[in-house]
């Protein structure tokens, strides 16, 4: 009777596609496009273009997806492994008010899920902050891009940056704009290398 009525549920209230996707998905099928490519001075693990990094991506930013967060901090690993123990991971960070609408920073919960399997990982949440609320990237040209995140960002605990190598976090990279102006308010407190790194482009 239960299997009834869970069937007529998924009938009347279909699962979405992405979400399907995703909770079938197995980390060797993720794994199997991580593909680190550099471009403009940006790291990326994951092409957006294919259907279950695009469906990973989505389900963890805007689905609460801890699935998703789960894989894409798999992908992570295997790319901060080979990093030195002296690097800090600092995910970009959202505003106050997305934040408060979403109630979680995917990106975060992503290095975190990361930090578990890695436990030498140094991770600060908290180093960077949105001064100010910006637009969605997404609905914007590459000049616009620019101009809405220029000086978007402020630091906080320095004497975490200082002379540490970093790596800044975002899950998107498309022009890169965010990372690189999370980068210029970072590089005036002096950590001895800044890496941009996107989980997908």
């Amino acid at each position: 009777m239960l299997a009834l009525f869970l069937k007529f549920c998924e009938y009347v209230f279909p699962q979405r596609v992405e979400y399907r996707m995703v909770h079938d998905l197995e980390i060797d099928d993720l794994l199997f496009h991580l593909l680190p490519t550099t471009r403009d001075n940006i790291v990326s693990l994951l092409p957006f273009n294919e259907p279950i990094v695009r469906a990973v991506i989505h389900e963890a930013k805007f689905q609460h997806n801890e699935k998703a967060w789960g894989l894409l901090g798999e992908v992570l690993v295997q790319y901060l492994k080979h990093h030195d123990r002296d690097t800090v991971l600092i995910p970009i960070p959202l505003s106050e008010t997305r934040r408060h609408k979403r109630k979680y920073n995917q990106v975060a919960e992503i290095a975190k899920c990361a930090q578990k399997l890695l436990v030498h990982q140094k991770l600060s949440s908290d180093a960077l902050f949105r001064k100010r609320d910006t637009v969605p990237q997404t609905t914007l040209n590459r000049k616009e891009r620019l101009k809405n995140v220029a000086d978007a960002f402020g630091v906080r605990n320095i004497l975490q940056i200082k002379n540490q190598n970093v790596i800044i976090l975002d899950d998107v990279a498309t022009t890169g704009a965010t990372l690189k102006a999370a980068h210029m308010a970072l590089e005036a407190h002096h950590p001895t290398s800044i890496t941009l790194l996107s989980l997908a482009r």
